[in-house]
């Protein structure tokens, strides 16, 4: 599921982070030592135990148990040579647990959930059917920087073919092709990160930016969608997330209500 953390990460984080916080809580008076309470010691390093309950618990493999103690003589050796900031290492734990805590909670609430059937992926195709039901020929060019993307946006307006130019300048992987991207929906262009009005475009599109540049795309023919199959999958993907994120959010609105919480920035 893509909202599980990955277990090798919680394994690391948790190796890390717990025998660091078992190391403070053996410093509490009046508890028992903790080895009489978590049996067998598997690894140790200074003060930083990990336990045979531990990597049982965890699933640790011989190479994470290696990885544990190297690491763990990494971070005394920071320590002793006064690398340490206190205040990071406090956040740090919180956020361990934070994110420990989290993920189990999305686990549970998206197992909770059902998954939307092909018929309401195809009841939402239909009604939106220029993104979904019709598939366009894109053709794409990726630049750098906004002064280059308006100089090419100009060439392409006064009549350059969109293939030549996405040839010589794109930074696309498919610029050797001149930026062909092949028949897709356009609601497989939105999934993929890009504006939605680029979904229902028609001939040549306005510039616009993401996160990997600035992008220029060209539609050069519509058809009816032929095989519904991968739009329906994509739908359904999307439709999940939709209702993973309402579930979310009313349990943040909920939790915000009981607990005190307030963000000063």
């Amino acid at each position: 599921m893509a909202y599980a953390a990955s277990g090798l990460l919680i394994a690391l984080t948790l190796a890390v982070v717990l025998p660091v916080l078992r190391a403070e809580f053996r410093q509490i008076p009046n508890l028992e030592p903790a080895a009489q309470l978590r049996g067998e010691v598997a690894a140790r390093v200074g003060d930083a135990v990990l336990y045979r309950e531990d990597i049982a618990l965890l699933d640790l493999t011989d190479e994470m148990v290696h990885e544990w103690s190297r690491t763990e003589l990494l971070a005394l050796t920071a320590v002793a040579e006064g690398l340490e900031d206190p205040a990071i290492s406090r956040f740090v734990q919180q956020r361990a647990r934070q994110l420990y805590l989290s993920d189990l909670l999305l686990e549970r609430v998206a197992a909770s959930l059902d998954y939307p059937s092909a018929h309401e992926a195809m009841a939402y195709m239909e009604l939106h059917p220029e993104e979904f039901l019709l598939e366009r020929h894109y053709f794409h060019i990726l630049l750098a920087d906004s002064a280059t993307a308006d100089s090419i946006h100009q060439r392409l307006s006064g009549g350059e073919l969109f293939s030549h130019l996405a040839e010589r300048v794109s930074l696309s992987q498919k610029a050797a092709l001149g930026g062909d991207l092949g028949f897709l929906t356009g609601g497989e262009l939105f999934f993929a990160g890009m504006p939605r009005e680029m979904a229902s475009l028609e001939g040549l599109s306005p510039i616009f930016s993401t996160e990997n540049g600035w992008h220029i795309l060209h539609v050069s023919e519509t058809r009816p969608l032929e095989d519904s199959s991968r739009a329906v999958s994509m739908v359904r993907e999307y439709l999940f997330k939709q209702r993973f994120e309402t579930a979310l959010e009313s349990i943040v609105s909920d939790a915000a209500q009981r607990y005190d919480c307030e963000v000063n920035l």
